[in-house]
């Protein structure tokens, strides 16, 4: 239990507040819309602010997560999202919504990896898969708290009080893991220049691409639905209305929680078996691209049913964080992390960035409904993962990852 409230709880309610930040801007999009005047593309440009402070963490927060420990980078990240938070909550146009969306998405850049670096330390490296699921549990928990949740705060306090806030609630966890967490044994030691050749080294292990690129660009395709895109699907395909999407938001940020949970308990229990991971992860891949048909083909009979799906079988490939990296030693535990993440929301926010100006363009160039337009950027999503997961399938160090 000591472990729990130390090494696992103060980085879990970290990632908590990841997800909850990440979640938030599809449900407080119709306040930005009304008072300040944000068009679609707008919004879609300020939401993707977090994604591109995540891409430009990744790299040097892995490196100080491998050099300093989780203890010391994860308070003063924190620290940062509480700033971003209150200059959200004081913003009056598009540039100052940006910089402090930024700056939460920089600050909770390295929440879940801070959580898998104390993992790596802390807990034995054959239970990971797990251990790093039952962590990611907390994202949806954060996700759920974004949506219904934050709908009925928003009846009775403006968007703005909301943000200043969760500003609070962030500092408090900040100073719980300074506090909590234990001391970092490593404590810095070693050459900088040490550091980055282990990334590079990382960066030139061929099978890091082969086993890492399929889950984690699927992984980003999620990320954005997830984020943000799912609602604008529900409202423009399936014609819902705010109180349902919003209800709708709820129920899909419920469905992260088994995604996650079950991905690494059904690695976990076949490993034992002796059916390699590799195998396990290639499967949750192809039932999540099964999900996309549907939704390409702009299936609205039961919608809130099947982003269900979606968003629990994308959930699933979270487990190749843990299978990758126990292909390295454990001193690159955050580097070989970072570097997954950084591939992920790096696709997160070219994607998220990119689907509203798509759907802008074919409305105003080719007169598509902008139903049809979504089915569009569906189809096109569908398939380039198909490709990648067939170079997956192709490769039998990936396949046989244990």
């Amino acid at each position: 239990m000591k472990l729990v409230l130390t090494a696992f709880l103060p980085f879990a309610l970290g990632y908590f507040l990841s997800f909850l930040f990440r979640s938030l801007n599809a449900v407080v999009a119709p306040a930005l819309r009304s008072e300040l005047g944000l068009d679609d593309a707008a919004i879609g440009v300020v939401t993707s602010m977090y994604l591109a402070a995540f891409v430009v963490a990744q790299l040097p927060a892995g490196v100080a997560l491998d050099r300093f420990g989780p203890r010391r980078v994860a308070p003063l990240m924190l620290l940062a999202t509480a700033l971003g938070a209150v200059i959200f909550a004081l913003g009056q146009d598009v540039v100052m919504l940006s910089i402090g969306r930024a700056l939460i998405g920089l600050g909770l850049s390295v929440a879940l990896m801070c959580g898998f670096k104390a993992n790596v330390l802390y807990w034995p490296i054959g239970r990971l898969p797990l251990v790093n699921a039952v962590m990611m549990t907390f994202g949806g928990l954060g996700a759920a708290m974004a949506t219904r949740p934050v709908q009925w705060l928003l009846v009775d306090f403006d968007w703005r009080h909301v943000f200043l806030g969760l500003a609070a609630i962030t500092v408090a966890v900040a100073i719980y893991q300074l506090f909590a967490a234990p001391r970092y044994e490593r404590g810095g030691k070693g050459r900088l220049a040490d550091e980055l050749s282990g990334l590079m080294g990382v960066l030139r292990t061929p099978l890091f691409w082969k086993a890492g690129l399929a889950p984690t660009f699927s992984l980003g395709v999620w990320v954005c639905y997830t984020s943000f895109w799912a609602a604008g699907w529900l409202r423009d395909v399936a014609h819902l209305d705010e109180p349902s999407v919003g209800v709708a938001l709820f129920a899909l940020s419920i469905a992260i929680v088994p995604g996650y949970f079950f991905s690494g308990m059904i690695v976990d229990l076949l490993h034992r078996r002796g059916i390699r991971g590799g195998r396990v992860l290639l499967v949750f891949g192809m039932l999540f691209l099964a999900v996309h048909i549907p939704i390409a083909l702009n299936v609205t009979a039961v919608p809130k049913l099947l982003w269900f799906a979606y968003v629990m079988f994308g959930g699933m490939s979270v487990v190749c964080y843990a299978l990758v990296t126990r292909a390295f030693a454990p001193e690159l535990a955050g580097r070989v992390n970072t570097t997954l993440n950084l591939i992920c929301m790096l696709i997160a926010f070219v994607v998220q960035a990119a689907i509203g100006p798509a759907l802008a363009w074919m409305e105003a160039a080719h007169g598509l409904p902008r139903a049809e337009a979504h089915q569009v950027v569906t189809v096109a999503l569908l398939a380039v993962q198909a490709a990648i997961w067939l170079w997956f399938a192709s490769s039998r160090e990936a396949r046989d990852l244990p």
